[in-house]
């Protein structure tokens, strides 16, 4: 049966942790703790053991029960003893032992109380109630006169119906094998290995800052807006699973929402070295844009060039068949040339005699330029923007919308996309 045991001592060892749990949770014991002991074992035995405070629950009787002594507890026909368990009820002593009496009764009165409140339980193996016996003055001494200790404070506890496992019986021997067959062949139930597809997880870029010519703190470190851009001859880390395979030997940058794709030259990818520690991982690759700028060719066409700035996605697949990985978005930015080398340092531009400023940009589209200074957007009739040189040309606006003798800095902003902090301006 599900809660039936095959050992009387568990039950004793789930009423001796209640009775403890009992004694830690009473108000004399949270408002002073005091050293006691829950014991098992018979009281001659717990009085020596030399603790002050004991209580001895103690198995003292087993007997059948007469009630389902001839019931049968599975199915509805009698079954034979080695189908059914042992039907008993226990019965315990309960004794509290101290040095001195008020302890005594306190203990007594704790595990009383508990059994009285909780009179049921149930456990996974376990299912029986406990109930205090109605033994006489007389009945009691005559059984402290059998133990052959003087009488202490006790009471009786019935335990019942506890449900005692019966034995099984061994297996029958059986004869020492003489001889084995053994069958070799092929395992046609066993697939063969799945050679995962490419599968890009996270692209990790560069992060870009641009720093007060004469900064002194650091507040005045100007971090990239937005999402991580990259520019044109800059590198991205990508992170995946199985980009060592053959259906990602090529990357190919898009236009997202679109079938339009343009596969980068193999020069431009260069596989990971640092997530297995072997060129040409299945972890991690790198990917190197083109130095320079330029408009886009037909799709499949190999790019020559950096794309102009915008709204992209990578993917990686193999030019010989349709399969694609899934793609992770990139945006790129324009350039400010000069800065995200190693330049001249400090990054400030010096006015010609007419009082413009050349700023160097790579990347520019006609029309899709916007200028500001700091959160200044500049009006069109400020700057005029040169796609053949790389460069636009802007003067300050009159009035100034900046105190004399501070330094700005000089935003550019291609197609939406803004590009990386570089140059700066000190204001006359």
């Amino acid at each position: 049966m599900a809660w039936s045991v095959n050992d009387l001592a568990s039950i004793t060892e789930t009423l001796t942790k209640a009775l403890h749990t009992a004694v830690t949770s009473s108000p004399r014991y949270v408002a002073t703790p005091f050293q006691f002991e829950v014991s098992g074992q018979m009281p001659a035995v717990s009085r020596t053991d030399g603790t002050d405070n004991v209580m001895s629950f103690y198995l003292l009787h087993v007997s059948r029960d007469p009630y389902w002594r001839n019931t049968p507890v599975v199915g509805q026909r009698g079954q034979p003893n080695i189908s059914q368990p042992l039907s008993l009820n226990l019965s315990y002593l309960l004794t509290s032992y101290a040095k001195h009496w008020h302890m005594e009764q306190y203990l007594m009165s704790v595990a009383l109380s508990y059994f009285h409140a909780h009179p049921i339980y149930k456990t996974g193996t376990e299912e029986f109630s406990i109930t205090v016996e109605a033994d006489s003055i007389e009945e009691m001494s005559r059984l402290w006169q059998a133990i052959t200790v003087p009488i202490r404070l006790s009471a009786m506890f019935r335990v019942a119906v506890v449900f005692l496992d019966p034995a099984r019986n061994p297996d029958p021997p059986v004869r020492t094998p003489v001889e084995v067959t053994v069958t070799v062949g092929t395992d046609l139930n066993t697939p063969p290995p799945v050679v995962p597809e490419p599968l890009l997880f996270e692209l990790m870029f560069e992060e870009a800052f641009s720093v007060d010519p004469d900064a002194k703190v650091p507040g005045d470190i100007a971090k990239v807006p937005g999402d991580p851009v990259i520019v044109a001859g800059q590198s991205v880390r990508v992170r995946g699973l199985a980009l060592d395979t053959a259906d990602a030997l090529t990357v190919f940058l898009g236009i997202p929402a679109t079938a339009t794709e343009w596969p980068l030259d193999p020069t431009a990818r260069i596989f990971g070295t640092n997530a297995s520690g072997t060129v040409g991982d299945a972890d991690e690759l790198l990917v190197r844009l083109p130095v320079g700028y330029a408009a886009t060719p037909a799709s499949g066409t190999v790019l020559s060039g950096t794309p102009l700035p915008g709204q992209y996605e990578l993917r990686v697949g193999n030019l010989g068949s349709a399969f694609r990985s899934n793609a992770l978005p990139i945006t790129i930015a324009p350039c400010m040339t000069g800065i995200n080398e190693i330049a001249p340092l400090p990054p400030v531009l010096a006015p010609d005699v007419t009082e413009t400023y050349t700023v160097p940009v790579a990347g520019l589209i006609a029309g899709q330029t916007d200028v500001l200074l700091n959160d200044v957007v500049l009006a069109p009739a400020n700057y005029v923007v040169d796609v053949a040189t790389n460069s636009i040309a802007l003067t300050l606006p009159s009035p100034v919308a900046f105190p004399p003798q501070t330094n700005v800095r000089v935003r550019v902003v291609v197609n939406g996309i803004e590009a990386l902090p570089g140059w700066w301006i000190t204001t006359p």
